[in-house]
């Protein structure tokens, strides 16, 4: 799935999804209330080995609001990008994504998977912040996940 991110103004963006199946959507969204979960659910699931988070199970079809995403892979994925997503914006080092992330999923988190989180969601906000107004960020997600 090709994944865009278009950066409208200081307060919204657009993001519109080609599925591998053809399909596409696209909605506005306002960038202070959205791109930083959005950027917290990349950092996690590109890491985490779950295939039917947020952008996964997007992928498979659901829709971009997301209401009708079920089971186990979604409250893992949203009990990380929560914390993961302020963590991003704080730009915190990677012991502290470790320390809070690990707190949240103990069986799951490793110090290497959270070290691999926290260096996901630096370059993905980097690439954003590199991202002119009417530009886009371009992500590929891997559907085979």
């Amino acid at each position: 799935m090709k994944i865009t991110f278009t950066k409208l103004s200081d307060l919204e963006h657009k993001v519109r999804i080609e599925r591998a199946d053809g399909s596409a959507e696209e909605t506005i969204l306002n960038t202070r209330e959205f791109m930083r979960h959005d950027m917290g659910h990349m950092a996690v699931e590109m890491e985490v080995p779950i295939s039917r988070g947020y952008w996964g199970s997007v992928a498979t079809g659901v829709a971009l609001d997301g209401m009708s995403i079920t089971g186990t892979d979604i409250v893992t994925a949203e009990s990380l990008a929560g914390p993961a997503q302020g963590l991003i914006r704080d730009e915190a080092d990677k012991e502290t994504f470790y320390s809070v992330l690990n707190r949240m999923q103990p069986e799951l988190i490793t110090k290497e998977l959270a070290y691999r989180i926290h260096e996901r969601g630096r370059k993905l906000l980097g690439h954003w912040r590199a991202t002119s107004f009417g530009g886009d960020m371009v992500i590929e997600w891997d559907d085979s996940v």
